[in-house]
Order: C-alpha cells, then sequence, then structure tokens
C-alpha cells in the first residue's frame, strides 16, 4: 500500500516530542525498540524527522552521527495504526538522503527487522565493525552482553582522507574491538590497517 497523498517528511520540532515519545516508546513495550527519554530525545532532537499526515504526526526517524565516517539511524517507527503503507521506508530515505548531503561514507543501524534494511540496500554485519557505536552506547546498555539486535551497514560512498583520532573513542579497547584504527605498537590510534592473515 503506498504512503497517503497528504504525507510529508519534515525535521522535527520541539513541539513534535511528545508524539515521538509516544510512538517510539509503544513499541518499547514489546521489546522491539529501545525506549527513549524526553530528555534524550530533546538533547538530540536536531537529529529527528517526522513523517505528517496533514497535522499530525505518525512516524519519526532519526540521523546520529557517530564519527567522520559514519552515522547511525536509530528510532525508525510509524503508528500501528498507519503500518504497511510505505511511511517507514519514506523516513528511512529522508534520512539517507540527510546522510548523503552531509557527505557520510557509511550509514548502519541496530535493528530486529533487518530485511527492511536490506531493502534498502544495507547488508548484515559483525558488531565489530561498529567500535565507535559500541564504545560511546553499547557499553550503557542493558543488553551489552547479550545483544539480540542485528548491525546492518550501508556504503553510501568511499572513505575519502582520515579523520581526527582523539579523544576516548579514537582509542580501541586491546583485544576486543580494534575499528578501523587499531592501536599502534606505542599505544596511540593508527590510520594503518593491520594484516591479521599470516603471509
Amino acid at each position: 500500500m503506498s504512503p497517503t497523498a497528504s504525507l510529508s517528511i519534515r525535521k522535527a520540532t520541539v513541539r513534535d516530542v511528545p508524539s515521538i515519545l509516544q510512538i517510539v516508546n509503544e513499541y518499547a513495550k514489546e521489546q522491539v525498540m529501545l525506549a527513549r527519554s524526553p530528555l534524550a530525545i530533546y538533547e538530540n532532537l536536531r537529529d529527528y524527522v517526522v513523517a505528517v499526515d496533514g497535522e499530525q504526526v505518525i512516524g519519526c526517524g532519526a540521523l546520529h552521527v557517530v564519527w567522520g565516517d559514519l552515522a547511525e539511524i536509530r528510532s525508525i517507527a510509524v503508528q500501528k495504526e498507519a503500518k504497511g503503507k510505505g511511511i517507514g521506508k519514506q523516513v528511512a530515505k529522508a534520512l539517507l538522503a540527510e546522510a548523503d548531503a552531509l557527505m557520510l561514507p557509511r550509514v548502519f543501524a541496530f535493528t530486529y527487522v533487518p530485511g527492511f534494511f536490506q531493502s534498502l540496500g544495507f547488508r548484515v554485519v559483525p558488531h565489530s565493525e561498529l567500535p565507535h557505536k559500541v564504545f560511546s552506547d553499547c557499553l550503557n546498555c542493558p543488553k551489552f552482553n547479550e545483544c539480540d539486535e542485528i548491525a546492518v551497514l550501508l556504503d553510501l560512498r568511499p572513505i575519502e582522507g582520515t579523520f581526527p583520532q582523539t579523544g576516548p573513542l579514537s582509542r580501541p579497547v586491546p583485544g576486543l574491538f580494534q575499528g578501523p584504527f587499531p592501536l599502534s605498537e606505542g599505544g596511540a590510534a593508527s590510520s594503518e590497517p593491520e594484516n591479521d592473515q599470516d603471509d
């Protein structure tokens, strides 16, 4: 079923926060999405877009920049009464267009419905390919040691140049996740990938 003719996707405003909370946390009650607090929405409001039918918010989603080469799509949700009309996919496409405009090379998501993202060109990847996500969010998640979400990744463009490698998230935990910037012998992050294969 196609989206309604009056549907539009726009950036969220402070007036949309109650609707975003209601939509997202309705799914969180069923443990199919992570719950969001009012503070989490307000602090990251510029990440969010909403799907609006007339004046009613019926869907939402967020694009959160994680690093110079990486962003995460979060909290894509549609009111249950509006499901099955392709609204979630429209929200995702709007977020991907925003990522492209920001010149981001890669976008990822953690999801229970990988097929939704695979239909948009994403591929399933191991969590270890996303060290910045692990260090910034996953360490504080109650499901950290038994995460059942599936990681998906989309390449938008080749990664060009290097990115700042200072701060705690640029220093992977030895033996846990090395990521694209493994530790050099001196302990600092190195932009040269290691070759773990034997010659």
